[in-house]
């Protein structure tokens, strides 16, 4: 029998985490989804876990691929897919029992392109909801601002509308790939419905939090994200959309990336440069997006302050 979802799982080197995602789908209430998983080139046990799952559920196809980043994972999925919806789902995170349910029975009675519900953040201290609005319809700017929050697992998107639109993660790049894709598809259609639940499960690592992991490198790789955004998504011809992109979107990651760096301690010196690369993108803010601007405007204030504070020290 054809699958009516398809749940695309990237996987690298997560045998000791991969389990609890797909036993979230053995779990799930909904039934006739098929699940692909492939492999980037793992080396460690990863598809013995998966292998055994395969054999004994023929809903679970596994696939190997030689190592080339997880948004190649992912366009492999989307092109082995035979269900008439696709879903994604990270190897670290799992999906409530209800959510193909729930999505499916949305997505079908508002004949729309796409259903996004919330999720959780799961860490060591207990699972928090994420804060966010839901609305139907054009939800793009929204999306880019930050005011719907949808993490790449809390999607369920018509497999024919991908096809139709050449909607594929974009490759070669390390950072925000996701953010582009779901931009993209949320900037060719406007049949966009949501359930207002939080189905799926964000997990977020010991290590997430650690100074070890954190590198303002990642700031730069934002930057590019949203520069490749504006280009993709032909900003210009909305100048609305194009200042959110270019104006908030910017200030933001630049400010609150530069004052968790002051908070985690990081190296003074490099703070202060990464400071001068982009202060104007700080400087130049001047964009209405209601509580967050305030809220963005009094950060930016704490940040020079603070700099100032370690330029002294």
């Amino acid at each position: 029998m054809k699958p009516v979802i398809s749940v695309i799982i990237p996987a690298y080197n997560r045998e000791n985490k991969i389990h609890i995602a797909l036993n979230s789908l053995l779990n799930q209430t909904f039934r006739n989804f098929e699940v692909i998983i492939v492999d980037d080139g793992s080396v460690d046990r990863t598809a013995d876990v998966i292998q055994k799952y395969t054999r004994i559920d023929a809903r679970f196809k596994y696939i190997f691929q030689e190592n080339k980043g997880v948004s190649s994972a992912r366009n492999r999925g989307i092109k082995e897919a035979k269900g008439d919806y696709v879903s994604f789902l990270d190897s670290d995170d799992f999906y409530e029992a209800t959510f193909l349910e729930k999505m499916y029975l949305k997505i079908k009675e508002k004949k729309a392109d796409v259903c996004y519900c919330s999720y959780l953040n799961v860490t060591p201290k207990g699972k928090f909801p994420t804060k966010t609005i839901f609305k139907e319809g054009d939800i793009l700017i929204e999306y880019v601002l930050g005011k719907i929050k949808i993490h790449t697992t809390s999607w369920l998107i018509n497999r024919d509308f991908i096809i139709l639109n050449n909607l594929r993660f974009p490759m070669n790049i390390s950072w925000g790939e996701d953010i582009e894709f779901f931009s993209e598809v949320l900037s060719k259609t406007n049949k966009v419905c949501f359930v207002n639940e939080h189905l799926t499960n964000y997990v977020q690592e010991d290590n997430e939090s650690n100074l070890s992991s954190f590198s303002l490198d990642k700031l730069d790789k934002d930057f590019e994200s949203v520069k490749r955004m504006c280009q993709k998504l032909e900003a210009d011809k909305n100048r609305k959309l194009k200042k959110a992109l270019i104006n908030y979107r910017l200030s933001a990651l630049v400010t609150y990336r530069l004052l968790l760096a002051i908070n985690k301690g990081y190296n003074r010196k490099e703070i202060i440069n990464y400071y001068g690369k982009y202060k104007n993108h700080i400087l130049k803010f001047n964009f209405n997006n209601g509580l967050r601007s305030w809220k963005l405007n009094y950060n930016k204030v704490l940040l020079i302050y603070k700099l100032n504070k370690l330029k002294m020290s």
